[in-house]
């Protein structure tokens, strides 16, 4: 049997992992000293609200070989092989210590899978690998089916401030500011496996709208009709709350999960933040 991993910074419930078999790799976040794992008993919300406002910015760090090496082990005293979609290799260097992992183990048992993204999408494409799985594909189809359907799907995120960029070297503080000024709010993407500026909006109703069409775009452009999507927040259930209605209203959805944004990846994004993934399923 093949079994299916995914990490925490895909956003994934323990309902969505505990539904599609999917085995949840965590990642850490540094603070008041401690590091603390990302798991489902993690107070995402506590952490947006009152750790990350503080003068201190957090930092985040990848899972440790050992950590990589314990969880395949474990995993593989059950099941035959396994495929772990990883976070883009773009963002984080677990990709390549999960690969230096699974040498303990043998290629042949151990694919690590670049997602070339992360949260939501994420998530997706380690659905897309588990529904796979459980129709009887072997190893090499789902690995080919995940990546055909790579296409079919979309990460758009909108931030509240740019100041937790700033704060992570990731853009200047000048253009942090600029931006906190005119309330400009980035719509962002992940392309190629790195965090992509798409546009910016002054308002999150703006925001909304652009993904919303976007998705149309998407839709006439496939000739796909049905969808299934992630709505995920940094603490901003007000605006996940409209995603969520409008994409409801707008599509036909076959299935819609709501989360907290994984803090490994909200820690450089900031509270505020939400963002919408979809895939766009065959007709």
């Amino acid at each position: 049997m093949i079994a299916i991993i995914g990490d925490s910074t895909g956003s994934m419930t323990r309902q969505m992992a505990e539904h599609y078999g999917v085995t949840v790799m965590p990642y850490y976040v540094l603070y008041g000293g401690k590091s603390h794992k990302e798991t489902f008993d993690f107070d995402t919300l506590n952490y947006y609200k009152n750790v990350m406002p503080g003068d201190k910015i957090p930092t985040t760090s990848q899972p440790s070989i050992d950590d990589f090496s314990r969880i395949y082990e474990e995993t593989l005293k059950t099941h035959d092989s396994i495929i772990h979609l990883t976070l883009s290799s773009g963002l984080s260097r677990g990709y390549e210590t999960a690969k230096k992992a699974r040498e303990k183990f043998g290629k042949e048992k151990i694919y690590v899978y670049d997602s070339f993204t992360a949260i939501g999408k994420q998530a997706l494409l380690t659905v897309e690998a588990a529904r796979r799985r459980d129709r009887g594909e072997t190893m090499e189809e789902i690995i080919e089916g995940v990546k055909s359907e790579d296409k079919f799907m979309g990460l758009f995120g909108i931030f509240e401030t740019l100041k937790y960029l700033a704060k992570g070297g990731r853009i200047g503080r000048a253009q942090a500011l600029i931006g906190g000024l005119l309330s400009i709010k980035p719509i962002l993407s992940t392309k190629d496996g790195i965090v992509t500026p798409l546009g910016k909006v002054r308002t999150h109703n703006q925001g909304l709208n652009w993904i919303i069409e976007k998705i149309k775009k998407d839709m006439e452009k496939s000739g796909r009709k049905k969808l299934i999507a992630v709505v995920e927040d940094a603490a901003n259930d007000e605006w996940a709350d409209r995603a969520e209605e409008r994409l409801r209203s707008e599509f036909d959805i076959i299935k819609l999960w709501r989360t907290r944004m994984s803090v490994v990846i909200g820690t450089h994004i900031g509270p505020g933040a939400w963002a919408i993934s979809y895939h766009l399923l065959p007709n």
